[in-house]
Order: structure tokens, then C-alpha cells, then sequence
């Protein structure tokens, strides 16, 4: 049955009912599509899931960075130890070809000093300026622009993932402080105690030294210059009784046993009564503060060549090599009474006359060990021309001493012009990385092993000592 449309109205014949409508409304607004809740809980875990997501790719991209880091940081430190090994390496090659280099320099130094035999040329102290082309390419490149050696051209040199730096000097330029060869007994502990009182200035009054010795150390122990000295000699000799040294009278003696000073320490300990066997053992006696270490033992912690004792060697000093004070304090450990040896202003002198000629001229004066006492004296090729340029009267110039015969044999004998046991610091660089390479070489020629072993002494030296730092 249909329905009329009323007159005037439009639209369908047939009306729709409720239902349809709210459903027709409802699908025009939306309503059958998901609802507001759900949307918001499909936008909560799509971005937890994008922070999830970011946080594993931090994390991956942190733990792959780091490994590589780690890997390249492993790589540029092994890089950096074999160049601190070819600097150390080709430093014993150019040692050993020293004999052949001063033959080349002979005549000149014959012409110079008076017919004098060229004396052992120090070529390990140059080794960081004549091996620059192995250690520093770049930088030789550019250092021999327009000199005589141009290495622009030179092939093979510029491979190198890195540099080298080169510090070596002879250990038998400093106060040997352990058991010294070629001397026993109180002989061997005199000839220590009077180098050691010499450099703490003892033979000065006042010394500017005095403020150090008498105050009390980290564990509260007070020690006066005389126990410094004297406890350095009970650590390496082979007895129990204590070593008194009497400056005065220029003796020493053993009184008694050893004070066991170090038994009541906190953390206690015994004398080693034994040669030291690394310069760092040197902390362990009594007396060896911060401030005696920095001052006598390792002035300039950053320059290994500062250092003014050693464990290494014989009693013999090099007079071409050894720091000035290390030449007074073994002039002076014979004949204590001179002024060169008591008065500040005469050492002083000495000290900046020395300097200045190795500043102006570093070549080795010194041809034998007697030439070094002359110019103690006075005389000699070098003092009489300083003399001449400087005037006598300069206060530059230091007073000439008097030795007494009867040290002077002994004196001439403390001193040698050959180096054979040379500390060499080679330190290799790559990118940050950094290694430091300490070896003691001995390259005497009288060494040869141990029985039953047999050989000799290799062109390159034997290693007394071999640290990677």
C-alpha cells in the first residue's frame, strides 16, 4: 500500500524510520570508523615504539663507535710502540758507529786543540736531529729546504704512520749513588759520601740547601744531610752495621748495627742491604722526600737528561758530558777545602762558565781526563783561551785550584772520556696515541757473558734495562 505525497511537499514517497536515520547519521559523523580511546592508545604505542627503537639504535651506534674507537686506539698505540722501537733501534746504530764518525772528525779537532786526539763524540745526544728523517719526515722536508741535504726528493721516508722523539745521554755523566765498581769497602763509602755532601751544597756556610735536611718527612722521621747520605749507603752495602760519615775528617766508619727506622714505619719494611736495581727504589730511604728528589735526584720530571745520579756505571765521571754540578761534587769530594768547593759565588761561576761554553760550542773539550784537571787548575787549552776572551780578572771566570799531589793521581783516575752505558728515551707518536720506550745499553767492549756462556759485546750493545711506558 503507498501513500500519497501531500500536496506541496517534497521528497521520498516513503519515510524512514528512527533507526535508519541514527545509522545514516551515525556513518555521516564518523561513528563506525575506530573510536577517540583507541586512536590515542594506537599513537601511545606507535611512539613507544619509535623511542624503543631509537634507544637500541643509540645504543648500537654508541657500542659501534666505541669499538671502533678502541680498535683504532689499539692500533695507533701498537703504530706508536714500533716507532719508539725504531727510534731506540736505529739510536744503537748510530752508537755504534761512532769510531768511524770521529775518524771523519779527527783532523779538525787536531787543528783545534792543538794536535790533541779528537776525544768520543757524544752522536747519542744528536741522535733525535741526525735521525729526524727516519723519526719526523715532514719536518726534516721542511728543515732542508736550501741546505746542503735536501730530502724533498728522498724516497721511502714518507710512509711512516707516525713520529719518533729521541732523548739519550751517558749514565756515567752522573753520581753513581749504587755499589761503584772498582772500589770496596769504606773506600767505596767515603768516595759516595763525599760526592753526595758535595752536591747537598755540605761544604757551604751556609748552604742554600739547609732547609731541606732537619725537618720531619711524610712518616716523621727528621734526617740531617749526614743521614741522607749514610742511609743511601746501608740500602746497598752487603754489612748490618750502620755507616757514620764525618765530613770534618773526611772518614767513614761503621758503628754499631743498622737503625731499623724503616720497621716502625706504618707500613714496615727492611734494608735491602743489596745494589738498587732501579733508580725509583731510591724513594724507599730514609731522607728521600719530594723536595730532596726534585732538588738533587730528577730536577726536570719532563727531561730525563736533567738528572744528576745514577745506578749504572762505574765511579768514573764523564767531565764532556756530566752536568757542572756533578763535576764539582766529585772535584770537590777530594779536595773539599778549596774555594771552588766552599765558596757559592766561585761555584757558581763554574756552573755558568760550563753552561755557556756547551750552549756556545757543544763539543767534547776534554780529550783524556787529565785535560779536565788542568782546566780546574788553570791551564789548558780551553781555560787559557776563555782567559784571553774573557779577561782573568772576569768574574765569569772562576779561580784556578790547587790540588794536592797527593790526590791528584786519584783525581785524574775518577774521571773517564768514554761513554759505554747510554740511557736512551724514545718516545713514539700516532695520532693521540703515545708510548715511551726507557732502555740502559751497554756497549763496553770488555763485556762478555756469563759462564758457561762465551761471546762478545754486539756492535748494538746488550740491554741492562728495558721499560715500555
Amino acid at each position: 500500500m503507498t501513500h500519497a505525497r501531500p500536496p506541496g511537499r517534497r521528497g521520498p514517497l516513503l519515510e524512514p524510520s528512527g533507526d535508519f536515520r541514527r545509522r545514516s547519521r551515525g556513518a555521516r559523523d564518523g561513528r563506525d570508523a575506530p573510536s577517540r580511546r583507541e586512536q590515542g592508545i594506537a599513537l601511545l604505542i606507535a611512539i613507544t615504539s619509535i623511542a624503543i627503537l631509537s634507544v637500541m639504535l643509540g645504543d648500537m651506534h654508541q657500542t659501534t663507535t666505541t669499538g671502533y674507537l678502541v680498535a683504532t686506539t689499539q692500533r695507533d698505540t701498537l703504530r706508536a710502540e714500533y716507532m719508539a722501537k725504531s727510534g731506540l733501534n736505529l739510536t744503537r746504530l748510530l752508537i755504534s758507529q761512532e769510531p768511524a764518525i770521529r775518524r771523519i772528525f779527527a783532523p779538525i779537532y787536531s787543528s783545534l786543540l792543538q794536535g790533541q786526539s779528537a776525544p768520543q763524540l757524544p752522536v747519542w745526544s744528536y741522535a733525535d736531529i741526525l735521525l729526524q728523517p727516519f723519526c719526523n719526515y715532514e719536518q726534516a722536508r721542511e728543515a732542508s729546504s736550501g741546505a746542503a741535504i735536501d730530502f724533498r726528493n728522498a724516497q721511502g721516508l714518507d710512509g711512516s704512520p707516525g713520529t719518533c722523539e729521541i732523548i739519550s745521554f751517558a749514565e756515567n755523566s752522573r753520581i753513581n749513588i749504587n755499589n761503584a765498581l772498582f772500589l770496596q769497602g769504606d773506600r767505596a763509602r767515603l768516595s759516595l759520601a763525599m760526592q753526595l755532601f758535595a752536591l747537598m751544597g755540605g761544604y757551604q756556610s751556609p748552604s742554600p740547601y739547609d732547609t731541606l735536611f732537619g725537618r720531619p718527612d711524610r712518616d716523621g722521621v727528621v734526617s740531617s744531610r749526614q743521614d741522607v747520605i749514610t742511609a743511601i749507603i746501608d740500602w746497598w752495602d752487603y754489612d748490618t752495621e750502620r755507616t757514620d760519615f764525618d765530613p770534618g775528617s773526611a772518614q767513614v766508619r761503621t758503628m754499631g748495627s743498622e737503625e731499623n727506622i724503616y720497621g716502625r714505619l706504618e707500613d714496615p719494611y727492611d734494608t735491602k742491604n743489596a745494589p738498587f736495581d732501579s733508580l725509583q727504589e731510591l724513594r724507599l730511604v730514609r731522607g728521600i722526600t719530594d723536595d730532596v728528589w726534585a732538588t738533587f735526584i730528577e730536577p726536570r720530571p719532563d727531561d730525563p737528561a736533567s738528572r744528576v745520579v745514577t745506578i749504572y756505571g762505574s765511579r768514573m765521571a764523564h767531565p764532556n758530558e756530566a752536568p757542572p754540578e756533578v763535576m764539582l761534587a766529585r772535584a770537590c769530594s777530594f779536595m773539599p777545602e778549596q774555594a771552588l768547593c766552599t765558596d757559592p759565588i766561585q761555584q757558581q761561576s763554574f756552573i755558568t762558565l760550563v753552561s755557556t761554553v756547551r750552549g756556545i760550542a757543544p763539543l767534547p773539550f776534554f780529550s783524556r781526563p787529565n785535560d779536565f784537571v788542568q782546566f780546574l787548575e788553570g791551564k789548558g787549552f780551553l781555560y787559557e783561551a776563555l782567559a784571553g776572551y774573557l779577561g782573568a780578572d772576569n768574574p765569569l771566570l772562576f779561580r784556578p785550584v790547587t790540588i794536592p799531589p797527593e790526590v791528584r793521581q786519584d783525581l785524574v783516575r775518577s774521571f773517564i772520556t768514554r761513554a759505554s752505558i747510554i740511557t736512551i728515551h724514545s718516545t713514539g707518536r700516532v695520532g693521540r696515541a703515545r708510548v715511551e720506550l726507557e732502555a740502559v745499553v751497554n756497549f763496553h767492549g770488555a763485556w762478555h757473558p756469563p759462564p758457561p756462556l762465551s761471546g762478545r759485546m754486539p756492535a748494538d750493545g746488550i740491554f741492562h734495562y728495558y721499560r715500555v711506558h
